[in-house]
């Protein structure tokens, strides 16, 4: 899911700062994304797919 997918699930006035955001999978937790501020998201995921997904979509990504 892009960013703007993500926010457009919230309402207009809802502004992410120091958020985080967990996605689930049959209840377990597989992907963690934390926003420290509107320009840098931390990923987090047990699947290495999702995190190569993003590097491809997002090259200028680096691994922490």
């Amino acid at each position: 899911m892009d960013a703007l997918t993500l926010l457009s699930l919230t309402t207009p006035a809802v502004q992410l700062i120091d958020a985080e955001a967990c996605g689930f999978a049959e209840g377990v937790l597989v992907v963690v994304l934390t926003e420290v501020d509107s320009s840098l998201w931390e990923v987090r995921a047990a699947d290495e797919r999702v995190l190569s997904e993003l590097r491809h979509h997002y090259p200028g990504t680096t691994a922490l």
